[in-house]
């Protein structure tokens, strides 16, 4: 265990001054937190993306988007460092040059899974926060993750969980939200895939369908009249593989064999780039596998 004096940490306890107060109302809020880094801004809105740790690159690439689309918009992402969509979440933010929030099911002295230490820094660089209600050195105990999820939902305005199996730590966050008084997204997914099953199911139960970023800005009132934030369609938002196929499209609608053609990169490649364009607004698909840009 290291040693509590060397660590730069402070915690914060119910009651303080910046304890958040999203949190102070929730049942069986933490008495404390420890805090590396800042607390979410309690003027901002915040959203909270989790998923499966074992997701498919659609799901990571739809984490990633959201997340980066609305910490564009000056909405905070919080998640929980773990593998798969909570580590895409996070990325998406990063992107952005925008504060995400890790919550751990262990010390924040601790980065885990350990092979996360990256995205642990640049969470820190980006004026984001790690936090934990565990102890300094606590190590990540199984029984310490349900617990964690029940603050990343008492942070949030909105959860969005993104690929869920039947049973899984995502839809005990989801069952946390709903017993916050949270609202829930779900992406619904095909029938028979597994990691379907359990954000399908929250449709069934009522959670909102999420089929852009659109739809959660709408819900937070940050879209008015229909309008969309400009931050969402600059051109300078794009990284190198989108901005590959979206000048591809500049005179003409493509087939996804044609755009592979012309770009030389494998067809999952060009399918998760593409979803990323349409959930920004710079592409739609308008018959099978056809794409063009959007017209303003």
């Amino acid at each position: 265990m290291k040693n509590k004096k060397f660590i730069d940490y402070r915690v914060v306890k119910k009651g303080d001054s910046d304890y958040p107060e999203r949190l102070e109302k929730i049942k069986g809020a933490p008495e404390r937190l420890y805090v590396r880094g800042s607390l979410p801004d309690p003027n901002k809105k915040t959203v909270s993306i989790v998923g499966a740790r074992n997701c498919t690159d659609y799901g990571c690439t739809l984490a990633k988007t959201i997340a980066r689309i609305l910490s564009m918009n000056d909405v905070q992402v919080i998640s929980g460092l773990a593998m798969g969509i909570d580590t895409s979440g996070h990325i998406g933010a990063i992107e952005a040059e925008k504060p995400t929030f890790a919550v751990l099911g262990c010390g924040v002295d601790m980065c885990f899974p350990s092979h996360n230490r990256n995205v642990y820094d640049k969470i820190l660089d980006y004026g984001g926060g790690i936090i934990a209600e565990v102890d300094i050195g606590s190590p990540p105990l199984p029984h310490n993750f349900p617990l964690r999820n029940r603050i990343i939902s008492g942070l949030s305005d909105v959860v969005i969980v993104v690929e869920a199996r039947d049973k899984s730590g995502s839809l005990i966050t989801a069952d946390y939200a709903l017993e916050q008084g949270k609202t829930i997204f779900a992406c619904p997914g095909r029938i028979g895939d597994s990691l379907s099953r359990g954000t399908n199911n929250l449709i069934k139960q009522g959670a909102y369908i999420l089929t852009s970023a659109d739809d959660v800005l709408e819900h937070l009132g940050l879209i008015v009249d229909g309008l969309i934030p400009k931050a969402e369609k600059d051109i300078g938002t794009l990284d190198y593989f989108e901005k590959l196929i979206y000048d591809v499209l500049l005179f003409e609608t493509l087939h996804i064999d044609q755009i592979v053609e012309k770009v030389k990169l494998p067809v999952a490649k060009c399918l998760n780039t593409l979803m990323s364009l349409e959930l920004n607004g710079f592409v739609e698909t308008v018959s099978n596998n056809c794409y063009r840009r959007v017209v303003e």
